[in-house]
């Protein structure tokens, strides 16, 4: 938020830096959750010694267990694991693909029973047009996740809703809906200042107004790209960040300046009024950047 053209100040090398973690940790946790979401982050694996009893001991092999998840793909696998539990209970899970479809396909190590995620992408988006009747803007799959699902985002009288399927027994597990913004639904008119700044007032204060730019303000804030992705919020830190008026960018210079204590207010900063040209550290070159900003006091 700190200005690029003039001064320094504590503020810049914390806000720099925040904002640096919060996307090597948020492109980190978006890489993972592609991957795995629902996994396990805090119960240890089983030993080696413990795996491969288990899987000595397993009723049903790797072998067997690959022909079934074959045969009730109507494929062929193209990856496959074993998972042991500390138990000695073991699971295999397979992706298999058949005719372009990619299929996830789980096999009891013991039973031999087989669990498929049979549903196509095709028939996850019947499925969100039933629940919501409309066009879709995009859709995709994580069949890893677990359970293994569709996401598929519908727009509908000027609403997006967004539909989680469960790719096993087709079932909605989830529907949101998203503004056109990321961060805080904002429903209000959209203002657009002389100098480009645009702003939606999500909550408006009843307390004071800062006197002018000298003004130090107490704010809770979350900052978005417009891809949706976040890049810095004091609300994650559970720390409000104070400052001058004066020692940030533009566009928090003037969309702070006219809120009201108790305020809250959805910042649309064009890169003028940021970073620039040419960006700063995380921030990329002409980056339109989006801010919640909650002003909570004055100093």
């Amino acid at each position: 938020m700190t200005d690029g053209t003039t001064g320094t100040n504590w503020m810049r090398g914390r806000v720099v830096a925040a904002m640096g973690l919060a996307i090597t940790m948020g492109g980190t946790a978006i890489a993972v959750q592609s991957v795995v979401a629902g996994a396990d982050w805090e119960t240890l694996p089983p030993t080696h010694e413990q795996t491969e009893r288990a899987l000595k001991g397993a009723a049903v092999s790797m072998a067997e267990a690959m022909s079934k998840a074959e045969s009730a793909a109507g494929g062929v696998a193209v990856s496959a694991r074993a998972v042991a539990s500390d138990d000695g209970k073991v699971q295999y899970e397979f992706l298999c693909t058949a005719g372009g479809v990619m299929k996830r396909v789980e096999v009891d190590g013991q039973t031999g029973a087989v669990i498929a995620a049979t549903l196509t992408l095709n028939a996850a988006v019947a499925k969100a047009l039933e629940r919501v009747p409309g066009v879709v803007k995009m859709a995709d799959g994580n069949l890893l996740a677990e359970p293994p699902i569709y996401r598929v985002q519908v727009l509908a009288s000027g609403t997006m809703h967004e539909l989680t399927i469960d790719a096993s027994s087709g079932a909605i597990l989830e529907e949101t809906m998203r503004g056109r913004f990321p961060g805080v639904a904002a429903t209000g008119d959209i203002q657009t200042t002389a100098s480009g700044l645009k702003f939606i007032d999500v909550v408006e204060g009843t307390g004071a107004t800062p006197a002018g730019p000298q003004s130090r303000v107490k704010v809770h804030y979350t900052g978005y790209f417009v891809d949706g992705s976040k890049f810095d919020s004091s609300v994650d830190r559970g720390q409000p960040a104070t400052f001058a008026l004066n020692q940030v960018i533009a566009g928090w210079t003037e969309g702070v300046a006219s809120m009201k204590v108790g305020g809250k207010r959805k910042l649309i900063v064009p890169y003028t009024m940021g970073y620039g040209e040419a960006g700063r550290g995380p921030i990329p070159p002409r980056a339109t950047l989006i801010f919640d900003v909650e002003l909570l006091g004055l100093e």
